[in-house]
């Protein structure tokens, strides 16, 4: 019909100044124009973002997501109307929570056909939203806005994707009819570059103020949830605690590995053994550090650094934080260090807390060790075994994303990581681990990414589109399903509520039983690798076989037989 710049080149050209690596869409028929600019891009050469296209909407928000967080750049998303954008919902959820900017956009149309335009009878029949798509994804994004000119709408996708990068950080949505990508645009002469988001950080003299307290303190300990994936944080909460000796305590809401395992004030997920002897608990991206929220360190006093302390996602927090420094956190941490050194600590008393923490971290260690070492003879496998042989198999040089439950805790004590690039939570709500896991891989397509996965999680999961696209795109996975035949956590709370129930009683639990398939068989549909494995004893022959799948580019899928309930924190 025609052969001109329009609103597709308006959007591919806003995508092109905010520096985005890729579009990630599960698509509809509306991006007709915003193809049409792509092939163009194509044609003359001109550099821009690459295109992906999913089978299902989580996953592509999913990937996002994940590229975003550890890339630190700012990833679009195309989704499908109203239908498509209440898909991916849940993982636009996450990604607010997680606090990820990305832009995402989804279409709609005007006119429905009356008039000289027809955009295909299945708009006035099934796709309309009353009010626009954007009522119906306002509470889970940072911001949304329909743009039906085409005067406005590059500026305003070039400002969403600026206001997304803006602290609290988090996903913009835009509703982009038809009508308006199919008008002619002209792309404005010599544009703006587009920066990147400014780093805040304190003031000065509040820097001195926590400075002087952190010099007082007889024992100071550190809570980090969600310093990583930032090298650069994580690197400076090492130079921190080891200034004044503090010990550090991951929490159980960590979405990435914050800290090396294998420092000596590293002691594990759980903070309960030192909230009796503290007197300064310093929350270091830390939003719940403790449970109940109540639980705090009684006597001792509380501050919190973050770039965004108080989460507006969460109904109900409190830390009880008596003081605040908020920005970015390694800037923070090294202006803290700086202070600190000018103030001059006591070099006894921290060598002491040095000595310390080493024998309760060596003691930690050895805890691991004995653990690992009662799983290798026991009759059924457990996760610190399975940790141990993905350790000598893999290698550190890996990811793993786990989208476990009951098991989740085992996992990441026995996880080992000194970077923070090698543990990841899938988001919140199960079913995007394996989305989530794609983006990882394709942000860091040199190491080996695999999932750790419950039965009942992979239920959730779209794996069909899943493997359709790892073997599209070369980002194969090694997924290892934690086969337990139940969701475990049901079980735990109902009988935590009725111990005496009919239930228990009588063995007769409803929501909890899993009857599913062979899950190691669903690797066959893209020429993967696939093994049931039950005997402890021919568990490392089978990883070291998926693996080898892996490394070939084919996603392989080990169904590990776990029987029993887990464990809940």
């Amino acid at each position: 019909m025609k052969n001109y710049q329009d609103g597709g080149e308006a959007i591919l050209e806003a995508f092109r100044r905010l520096k985005t690596d890729y579009v990630i869409s599960s698509p509809g028929s509306e991006w007709a124009s915003f193809w049409e600019a792509l092939a163009r891009q194509k044609r003359d050469g001109i550099d821009g973002p690459k295109y992906i296209d999913c089978g299902h909407e989580s996953i592509a928000v999913n990937m996002a997501t994940a590229y975003t967080k550890i890339t630190g750049r700012l990833q679009t998303v195309l989704l499908h109307a109203g239908a498509g954008m209440l898909q991916g919902s849940m993982a636009v959820d996450a990604a607010n929570a997680m606090e990820t900017p990305l832009l995402i956009m989804s279409g709609e149309v005007l006119g429905y056909g009356e008039g000289t335009f027809d955009p295909g009878s299945q708009w006035y029949r099934n796709l309309s939203v009353p009010g626009g798509t954007q009522r119906l994804i306002e509470p889970m994004v940072k911001w949304t806005q329909q743009v039906a000119s085409i005067d406005t709408l590059h500026e305003t996708i070039v400002r969403a994707g600026e206001m997304a990068q803006r602290t609290p950080k988090g996903p913009t949505y835009l509703c982009v009819p038809m009508e308006t990508m199919l008008e002619p645009w002209e792309k404005p002469e010599a544009p703006r570059d587009v920066p990147r988001a400014p780093k805040l950080q304190p003031l000065a003299e509040d820097i001195e103020r926590i400075a002087r307290q952190i010099a007082e303190a007889d024992c100071p300990i550190i809570s980090v949830e969600n310093v990583g994936p930032s090298q650069e944080a994580f690197d400076a909460l090492v130079a921190f605690a080891e200034q004044i000796g503090a010990p550090v305590v991951e929490g159980q809401g960590a979405f990435f590995g914050n800290f090396p395992k294998s420092h000596y004030l590293y002691l594990g997920q759980s903070i309960e053994p030192l909230l009796g002897e503290t007197d300064l608990a310093l929350l270091i991206e830390s939003r719940a550090p403790w449970y109940p929220p109540s639980n705090t360190p009684k006597g001792a006093k509380i501050v919190s650094i973050s770039e965004n302390p108080l989460k507006e996602h969460m109904v109900h927090q409190a830390m009880h934080a008596e003081d605040y420094l908020e920005g970015d956190v390694a800037a923070t941490l090294r202006a803290l260090c700086e202070a600190l050194q000018a103030i001059g600590l006591d070099t006894d008393t921290i060598a002491n807390r040095r000595t310390k923490w080493r024998a309760q971290h060596d003691a930690w260690c050895a805890d691991l060790a004995k653990q690992e070492e009662q799983a290798e003879v026991a009759e059924t496998i457990t996760p610190p075994l399975v940790m141990k042989l993905l350790r000598e198999v893999v290698g550190a040089d890996c990811c793993v994303v786990d989208e476990t439950i009951v098991h989740q805790t085992g996992i990441r004590e026995h996880l080992s990581w000194d970077d923070p690039l090698t543990f990841f939570r899938a988001p919140s709500g199960l079913g995007q681990g394996l989305g989530y896991a794609l983006g990882v891989k394709l942000a860091l397509p040199e190491r080996s990414v695999i999932v750790t996965i419950g039965d009942g999680s992979f239920m959730y999961n779209p794996v069909v589109p899943t493997l359709a696209l790892s073997d599209e795109h070369n980002l194969p996975l090694l997924i290892l399903v934690f086969n337990n035949s139940q969701y475990a956590v049901m079980k735990h709370f109902h009988k935590r509520f009725y111990p005496d129930g009919v239930a228990v009683a009588d063995d007769d639990y409803y929501g909890v039983n899993i009857r599913g398939p062979q899950y190691e068989e669903s690797a066959a549909m893209i020429g993967g690798y696939g093994q049931r494995v039950e005997d402890p004893g021919e568990l490392r022959d089978a990883i070291t076989a998926a693996y080898a799948s892996v490394r070939a580019g084919k996603t392989a899928v080990l169904n590990i037989i776990m029987p029993g309930d887990g464990g809940v924190r």
